[in-house]
């Protein structure tokens, strides 16, 4: 598990992300952001990006998705979001408005992931 900062936990409760549960614990009906390394974390309406992009930025030693985007040259928060989501191995989320729960290349994830995440559509090629 990732141990988050202070600093960096309150940023992810602010962009609407609630505390984290392992997968198999976690209602999946609901908007959330999966990292393997982090586990489940259900966010609030429309705030998955965000989290996403943040997630981003402190892998990058940046503070916010806006910085993250800058040193990177991506446009926040939707590409820093989907930067996030092809280059994690083990990452998953479901929006507010999907029906299905998305993940960047089908490689990234394990059979047992795949199992406990249902029916899952990839948004990149592997």
């Amino acid at each position: 598990m990732i141990n988050f900062t202070p600093h960096q936990w309150q940023m992810l409760v602010e962009a609407g992300a609630q505390e984290p549960q392992p997968l198999h614990l976690a209602d999946l009906s609901l908007p959330f952001v999966y990292d393997r390394s982090i586990g489940v974390f259900h966010c609030a309406a429309g705030r998955h990006r965000l989290a996403m992009s943040l997630l981003l930025a402190f892998r990058h030693g940046c503070d916010s998705g806006i910085e993250v985007g800058e040193k990177l040259g991506l446009e926040f928060p939707d590409d820093t979001a989907d930067r996030w989501l092809e280059e994690t191995t083990g990452a998953a989320f479901r929006s507010s408005v999907g029906r299905k729960v998305q993940s960047g290349k089908r490689a990234s994830l394990t059979v047992i992931e795949k199992r406990w995440l249902g029916e899952v559509e990839y948004l990149f090629e592997d």
